[in-house]
């Protein structure tokens, strides 16, 4: 899927972040092959922000080969998505167009600490308390045509990945208008008024 493009790992202490742009095919192309038939790009990209919106993290394996066919080095490491973001370009047809980033996600292990207070009393570290979440501050917008939530999270919150932010304020309302249209999770309609966090 990212051949083609350039894939770009940036190595910082602790967890590796990795970027890469790929072309999600809308027609058959010769160098578009898939094990169980030609599958849309937009099929792929939903599939994509599908497993974004889980939040679970996924093998990342890349598999590289010299021009004959030798196997060179391979990556293989486990990641979660940091972001993706689509984008059409009308002078390429109907083809999609991602950015990705990814996060490298290590599991998460606990670790017990004993302290030695100076008059000798043993005790396990406080555990640092989570302050309760504030209610989000709102406004309201009317969708307009051709409107998706990830183009109104990027014009009104500066971050298309933050379309789940505008579904979640809004999920009775988005879920209720997609019931038994056959349209996928996210879709949204012209005139529905939503909420938007302004922070």
């Amino acid at each position: 899927m990212a051949s083609g493009g350039e894939i770009v790992f940036s190595e910082v202490k602790g967890l590796a972040e990795i970027r890469f742009s790929a072309l999600l095919p809308q027609v058959v192309y010769p160098f578009a092959v898939y094990r169980s038939g030609f599958v849309l790009g937009g099929s792929i990209l939903q599939s994509l922000l599908d497993l974004q919106e889980s939040g679970k993290p996924f093998r990342f394996i890349v598999s590289r080969k010299s021009a004959g066919g030798r196997a060179l080095a391979s990556t293989n490491i486990k990641v979660v998505f940091s972001e993706i973001r689509s984008r059409e370009d009308a002078a390429e047809g109907k083809d999609i167009y991602i950015d990705v980033r990814l996060s490298e996600y290590r599991d998460f292990a606990v670790k017990n600490v004993i302290i030695n207070s100076p008059d000798g009393v043993k005790g396990s570290a406080p555990t640092p308390t989570r302050p309760v979440d504030s209610v989000p501050d709102v406004s309201n917008y009317r969708v307009a045509k051709d409107d998706t939530l990830w183009i109104i999270a990027h014009k009104l919150l500066g971050e298309g990945s933050r379309y789940k932010d505008i579904y979640d304020l809004n999920k009775p309302l988005i879920d209720r208008d997609n019931v038994g249209k056959g349209t996928t999770t996210y879709t949204i309609h012209p005139e529905q008024n939503l909420k938007i966090p302004k922070n």
